[in-house]
């Protein structure tokens, strides 16, 4: 791989661009905002727009933007290969269905809780899972661009169907953002502030640490995957109904032993994630 298109250079799009320029990939990035483009410029990636072939073209905009973009049947021309890296993939992976350009659908586990304000953290890719849905225009040369893309970053290469991954998504990572949100709701209606920071410790801190994350981020994923969330929230809710009635001490204790011998079997397998 020589070099990468990425369109759209926020924290995601830029780190990446980083990340790749560090190991010698010639990028270029594009992005609406001046403020991107020139940050993005002072860390070494190119925004002059160029006809150079690349071998291969992000789009790291956030997910309606993606969809959007796809939509209006933007041209993308001199590029081997597509990938996006929006945060649900039904939606956009049907839209890469038809194009003309070998396409995937791709998602990285990282990020920051905070991606409003952030530093370069271009490590944020490395030994990350990168989720990868096939279309119907996927080719094999397409696959192998994207494998050898993630061996330049050092993450883990994972194929999963489109569907199935909204639905795990929606419970990974949608249903624990609104759970943060409700809990800061409760919070901020009901104590002061000093009240609240006076007493809390890492509980409070990191059940709500994603509320910190763009509003924009959560409508476009409950805008994309508002089939699965609401599915889950009413069986999340159920669940919370079936703990009230726990009213034995022994019942309860039962439920919170499982929980937790299944927390601490899945900390033993992969490890803890610093929280950011």
């Amino acid at each position: 791989m020589k070099n990468v298109r990425i369109i759209g250079l926020g924290l995601m799009g830029t780190n990446l661009g980083i990340n790749l320029t560090s190991k010698g990939i010639k990028v270029y990035g594009e992005d609406v905002n001046d403020y991107a483009n020139n940050r993005a410029n002072k860390l070494g990636i190119d925004i002059n727009k160029t006809d150079e072939e690349v071998d291969l073209t992000i789009l790291a905009m956030p997910v309606n933007k993606i969809i959007s973009y796809l939509k209006e049947n933007k041209k993308i021309s001199n590029t081997k290969a597509l990938l996006d890296i929006g945060g649900t993939k039904q939606e956009i992976c049907d839209l890469m269905d038809q194009s003309e350009i070998p396409s995937i659908g791709g998602h990285p586990m990282c990020g920051l809780a905070d991606n409003n304000s952030w530093e370069p953290t271009p490590e944020i890719y490395e030994k990350a899972t990168f989720l990868l849905c096939e279309t119907e225009s996927t080719s094999e040369d397409s696959k192998t661009i994207i494998s050898n893309f993630l061996k330049l970053l050092n993450a883990e290469e994972v194929w999963i169907d489109r569907e199935r991954h909204d639905e795990i998504i929606s419970i990974t990572s949608h249903i624990p953002h609104l759970i943060s949100s409700a809990l800061v709701g409760i919070a901020k209606d009901d104590y002061q502030i000093n009240e609240i920071m006076g007493m809390a410790a890492g509980g409070f801190d990191g059940a709500t640490r994603l509320t910190r994350t763009n509003p924009e981020m959560i409508i476009d994923m409950y805008d994309t995957n508002s089939k699965n969330i609401n599915k889950f929230l009413k069986v999340f809710l159920k669940e919370i109904s079936e703990i009230m009635d726990l009213q034995e001490r022994k019942e309860l204790i039962d439920y919170l032993s499982s929980s937790v011998e299944w927390r601490r079997a899945l900390s033993e397998k992969f490890g803890e994630r610093p929280l950011s």
